[in-house]
């Protein structure tokens, strides 16, 4: 039995190419078995023209990548447009903490964010980089940072940034298991370069099988080093996943 018969895409991982070809390039990902999107921009496309490209390729809109600013400044805007789509998340991808006081900052910056979020029927994730496991008074920030938010607010583990950080995967994903909902399939190599899944040290099956029981919704590749190119890459990580078994 396969151990995943669903996978999605963070749209960032084909950069290169979608924004010259953005339905062109869906297509080609819907091609490949991916059943489920990322957004990393909309490509010009209003709600209407994306959720109309969205069901010809019967891709499911997972989750979308909003920049704080945009959280702040045009939430309503984002929520209107996702909201046509059937978004089920709206993920912080970043903000530069580097002490206490900068994660006090955000999660009051989000805390009414979650709230317009929730209230759309929508949920609200925080995305990881490597910077979040620096520790303050033996605590990392993104823990910090999950304390002082909304039971509602759910984490996206990139794990990669997590490996990259030091952090062993399986153990932190345990701690967090109230929390975890998404996981950005990313593999680490021993140079803690981005490169395929099946050429680097995470193992992936492992990896996914103790996610599945701690009830990860949702398994999102993202690419963001290529050997050959973006659609080379994609390709062959979806090919490993769906080889894997349970």
């Amino acid at each position: 039995m396969k151990l995943l018969d669903k996978f999605s895409i963070q749209l960032y991982s084909v950069r290169d190419i979608i924004n010259n070809d953005f339905t062109g390039t869906l297509k080609k990902l819907a091609g490949m078995g991916y059943t489920g999107v990322e957004f990393a921009g909309y490509g010009g496309l209003s709600s209407g023209e994306m959720k109309d490209v969205l069901t010809a390729n019967n891709l499911k809109p997972i989750g979308t990548h909003i920049r704080v600013e945009q959280l702040t400044e045009k939430i309503d805007e984002e929520i209107a447009y996702h909201k046509i789509l059937g978004t089920e998340y709206m993920i912080c991808p970043f903000y530069a903490i580097k002490t206490r006081e900068d994660v006090m900052k955000l999660s009051g910056i989000l805390r009414p964010v979650i709230g317009k979020i929730n209230d759309a029927g929508m949920k609200f994730a925080y995305h990881n980089h490597a910077h979040e496991f620096a520790e303050c008074d033996g605590e990392y920030l993104l823990d910090i940072l999950f304390q002082n938010l909304p039971k509602e607010a759910f984490m996206e583990l990139d794990v990669f940034w997590a490996a990259h950080a030091g952090i062993e995967p399986l153990a932190y994903m345990e701690k967090n298991r109230d929390r975890l909902k998404l996981i950005h399939v990313k593999q680490i190599d021993s140079n803690k370069k981005c490169v395929d899944i099946e050429q680097g040290i995470l193992d992936y099956r492992n990896i996914i099988s103790r996610a599945k029981t701690l009830g990860v919704e949702h398994f999102i590749l993202e690419q963001e080093e290529f050997a050959v190119s973006s659609m080379v890459s994609v390709k062959n990580n979806i090919g490993y996943i769906f080889s894997l078994e349970e």
